[in-house]
């Protein structure tokens, strides 16, 4: 979506780009005093990035399967914030495979699909062994062809705990009993009974007790 101030895709990573991937179209010299970066292929036209918004806005999804995502959308500044962690989870499974069909070329949509049906198959109800097993041998082409892609500044460790996820869904089994949010929502019916936003664990605590 190429939001100022929250893309990785700067200068600096162009002349990461031109150091250290084959890249000729969207590196920049080392050498370089230019902010002014060319165009990837991956990044969205202010058109496209305006259709995505739009097409969120009116997005509508079943009761208690994900909050309104029109509310996220700052049509403004053409981008989407305030998502939720169960947003988040959504859009990258379910929305994003059909969001930008349209909007990239086929080799920058194939890997994002296949990355977005790998966590649609671990964040299952119920978990098939042998996709797993599959998905263990695969995870790792997926990410090199992301790397053919993206810039090296795209790639962190939260990109590497991806490799490890399907053999910890395998060991540990679904993850919905793992995950984060039915502590987040016991934490959020907490907070409600605060009665002293100065010492906020020692409130948490009486109320707990209560």
């Amino acid at each position: 979506m190429n939001v100022k101030g929250k893309s990785k895709d700067n200068a600096k990573a162009r002349k990461d780009v031109g150091i250290l991937c084959d890249h000729k179209e969207i590196g920049i010299p080392s050498n370089s005093t230019s902010q002014t970066i060319p165009k990837a292929l991956y990044t969205l036209t202010k058109e496209q990035r305006k259709v995505i918004c739009e097409w969120l806005q009116n997005l509508r999804f079943l009761d208690g399967y994900a909050s309104s995502l029109g509310k996220c959308v700052d049509m403004n500044a053409l981008k989407i914030t305030c998502m939720k962690s169960h947003d988040c989870h959504v859009f990258m499974q379910r929305i994003i495979p059909i969001a930008f069909r349209e909007m990239l070329p086929s080799f920058i949509w194939n890997p994002l699909t296949e990355l977005s049906i790998l966590f649609q198959t671990i964040c299952s109800a119920m978990l098939d062994i042998d996709k797993l097993m599959e998905l263990e041998k695969k995870v790792a082409v997926i990410l090199c062809n992301l790397e053919k892609i993206f810039p090296p500044s795209f790639f962190d460790s939260m990109e590497h705990l991806i490799v490890h996820l399907p053999y910890e869904a395998r060991i540990g089994g679904p993850v919905q009993y793992r995950w984060m949010y039915p502590f987040e929502r016991f934490l959020y019916d907490l907070k409600k009974t605060l009665k002293s936003k100065a010492h906020v664990e020692g409130s948490i605590c009486k109320a707990y007790i209560a």
